[in-house]
This record gives structure tokens, C-alpha cells and sequence, in this order.
């Protein structure tokens, strides 16, 4: 049986093919270089440096269009002292290559409208090729690319190649603005809620002043429904207190304002602290609230107030989540810790509702919840378990979760002894 004759493909085929091949190698090249930059300063320096590449160019800068005025907001190259350059667009080819969104070519800078005929000429400018960033029908600038004097001018092939890289370069300008402005927004956020939870936080402590003034008699003896009520307003004041605390840490955390500040803590003044703020909600839920330290537990050298914020947003969560019988933080010794030092552990165990496997996750994220369970309708942040988790991580722990529906949960935090 014959081998079928193949013919063989022109040269010029070939080189066509390859010329193909290469410019899309290009392309794809470009394309993740401009896609690396996550802000639009940084996409608008890559697309000016690889203009020149690309253009075999000696200069490129990027207009940025404010109503009737235009400016300079990234140079390269001998475009570089223009760098933040503002000026009239009115009759100028910047202006054209955006109202008309399309390519300008200007054969030498001499025909460009006063004051730069004169003063790019001065700048060592030649050819210059105007192209408009635009993505999603909405414009990001214009790209302008210079060579020197005497070089050729820009041609058609010039033109598709760095037409397609200025729109690559507009689509990522278009993702990074979107990230931008959802950055902004979520730091306008994090702003606003420092802000109110500092302004709550000096009439919640004067209320608290007076309600102790009022709990130690010292305007006047109290009847015992007038020092239950005193001491409903205090838990309350304290849980309302503990909330502020939780959008204050929050705050920080997002803005990285938080630092560990370690200090030698007694471990059972530590865990006397947590009482007064666990024992009135426990109490009003109906449910027991035991701590059991084990025997001879060492001291511990870290932040005691992040620790106690810790245990306080763990055992909170668990009596919120508990309807019927108890939540016992028993705190014991760990493990030796792979990096050596000793450990404690402070496991908070519920008798609550528990937790499915799908949902753990779920629950150290801010502002989360769970849905369609009763004590879902008790409110609250949903920071909790996401503060601690940031918390315990900040002072070198961890903390581990083992839960099943309809059998309660456990949380523990994992400490070294020194942080």
C-alpha cells in the first residue's frame, strides 16, 4: 500500500503560521502581566512600559479624562517628565482618539495643536500612535506611543497589535476599579462602625457608673424587685458592652491595628473575670455555667484581655445556643507544641443544638450565622467565632471544633503557655 503524497506547504505559509503563533504567545503574555496588577496605577505603569516593548517605541503615557481637562497619570520613557501634566482636551487629538474612540496617527508631533508641536519635539517625540482604553462602553483613558524622530511611522500591523493590548489593558483597568470601589466601600464600613461603637461606648459607661451607684445603695436603699431590675440592667449593659468590644475588634482587625501585647496573666484571675459577664445570661437562659480548671495549671505570658475576649465570645456562643443544660468551660493541659513549649486548653462544651459538618466553616466567617434554628432569632453580630479564631491565631493558638446535631458542640481554644 502507497503512503499518500503530502504536499508541502509554501514558505511563506509557514512563516505566516509561526508569525501567528508567535504574536499570540505575545498576547497571552500581555494578558497575564496585565491581569497580575490588582490596582489601576499599577495596570496603567505595565501597559506604558510594555507599549514600548510591544511598539518598539521610546515613549508611552496614559491620559486620564476629568470633564473639559486631561492629565498625565502614567509615564514611560521619554513620555516621563509629563508625568502629572494637566491641559485643555478641547481640540486635541487626545480628545479625538476618545470622543471618536477609535486610533489617531499623527505622522510627527509638529502636527500636534499648540503647546505641544512645540514642546514635544523638545522631548525627543517622533511618530505618535493615540489609542483609546475602552471596556464595557465605558472609557478609561487614552494610551499615546511615541518613537524617536526618523523612525518609522506606526503601521497597520502596529496598530492591530497594540489596539488589542490597549483593550486587554481596559478590561483590567475595569477589574481593578471594580476592586477598588469595593475596597473603599468596605473600608468606609469598617470607618463608620469604629466610630459609632466608640461614640456608644462613653454613655454605655457612664449607664454603668450609675447603675452601680444605684446596686451599692449608695442613693438610697433599694427594695428587691428595684435591685432585680438594677441587676438586669447591668447584664444587659454588659452584653451590650461585650457587642461594642466585638465591632471594635472587628474594626481593627480589618485596618491590621491589631498587636498582641503579652504580659505574665494568673490563670485564675483570668478565669474569675469571666463571672459577672457569663453567669446572668446563663442564669436567665435557665442553664448551668461551670468553669473547671484542672489542678495545678500553670500561669500563662500573653494578652490576657485578647484571651478573655476569646473565652468570653466562645462561652457566650454556647449558652446562646443552648436551650436545656449546661455550658462548662474545662480548662486542662496540651500536647508538648510541634515547635516545643507546653499548651493549655480551654474547651468549652454545650449541651446545645449542635453543629453540622457543613456548617463549621460557615460559622467563622463575619456576620454569620445559622439559619432556620430557634435561637437564631436571639440576634447578635455573627463576629464572635470569627474574632476569636483571628484572635487566637494573632497570639500563636488555635481553636478546634468537634460537633453533631442534637448532641452539643465543642470549642476549644488552644494556647501556649508563652507566646
Amino acid at each position: 500500500m502507497s503512503t499518500p503524497h503530502i504536499p508541502a506547504l509554501p514558505d511563506d505559509l509557514l512563516y505566516s503560521d509561526y508569525r501567528r503563533t508567535e504574536e499570540l504567545g505575545s498576547i497571552r503574555q500581555v494578558a497575564r502581566a496585565l491581569a497580575a496588577e490588582t490596582s489601576s496605577q499599577q495596570v496603567l505603569q505595565t501597559l506604558c512600559h510594555l507599549s514600548m516593548f510591544r511598539g518598539r517605541a521610546s515613549g508611552a503615557m496614559v491620559t486620564q479624562i476629568s470633564g473639559e481637562s486631561g492629565v498625565y497619570v502614567a509615564c514611560s520613557g521619554i513620555a516621563t517628565p509629563l508625568l502629572g501634566m494637566t491641559f485643555p482636551l478641547a481640540g486635541t487629538f487626545i480628545w479625538r482618539a476618545a470622543a471618536e474612540k477609535r486610533a489617531v496617527l499623527l505622522p510627527t508631533p509638529l502636527e500636534a495643536t499648540p503647546p505641544f508641536a512645540a514642546l514635544l519635539p523638545t522631548l525627543g517625540f517622533g511618530p505618535i500612535l493615540l489609542l483609546p482604553l475602552v471596556a464595557n462602553e465605558q472609557l478609561f483613558g487614552v494610551l499615546a506611543i511615541t518613537r524617536d524622530p526618523g523612525h518609522p511611522t506606526f503601521d497597520e500591523t502596529d496598530e492591530e497589535r497594540l489596539a488589542v493590548m490597549a483593550d486587554l489593558a481596559a478590561l483590567a483597568l475595569w477589574k481593578a476599579r471594580l476592586l477598588e470601589e469595593a475596597q473603599s466601600a468596605d473600608a468606609a464600613k469598617t470607618s463608620l462602625l469604629a466610630t459609632l461603637s466608640h461614640e456608644l461606648r462613653t454613655p454605655l459607661t457612664a449607664l454603668e457608673g450609675y447603675g452601680e451607684l444605684l446596686e451599692d445603695e449608695i442613693l438610697g436603699p433599694l427594695s428587691s424587685e428595684q435591685r432585680e431590675v438594677i441587676t438586669r440592667l447591668r447584664t444587659v449593659g454588659r452584653h451590650l458592652g461585650s457587642l461594642i468590644e466585638d465591632i471594635l475588634t472587628y474594626a481593627s482587625l480589618e485596618a491590621d491595628r491589631l498587636t498582641a501585647r503579652p504580659t505574665a496573666v494568673r490563670l485564675d484571675e483570668l478565669l474569675d473575670t469571666l463571672h459577672p459577664f457569663l453567669e446572668p445570661l446563663a442564669r436567665e437562659k435557665g442553664i448551668a455555667f461551670l468553669i473547671e480548671p484542672e489542678p495545678g495549671l500553670p500561669g500563662m505570658h500573653t494578652d490576657e484581655a485578647k484571651v478573655r475576649q476569646i473565652l468570653l465570645n466562645l462561652c457566650q456562643n454556647a449558652i446562646k445556643f443552648t436551650e436545656v443544660g449546661s455550658v462548662v468551660l474545662r480548662v486542662s493541659r496540651g500536647s508538648p507544641l510541634p515547635e516545643g513549649g507546653s499548651s493549655l486548653r480551654f474547651a468549652v462544651k454545650d449541651t446545645g443544638i449542635g453543629i453540622a459538618a457543613a456548617d463549621i466553616q460557615r460559622l467563622f466567617r463575619p456576620f454569620s450565622q445559622l439559619e432556620d434554628v430557634p435561637t437564631r432569632r436571639r440576634g447578635g453580630t455573627g463576629l464572635g467565632l470569627y474574632i476569636a479564631r483571628r484572635l487566637a491565631t494573632l497570639l500563636g493558638g488555635r481553636i478546634e471544633v468537634v460537633s453533631r446535631p442534637g448532641e452539643g458542640s465543642v470549642f476549644t481554644l488552644v494556647m501556649p503557655v508563652q507566646v
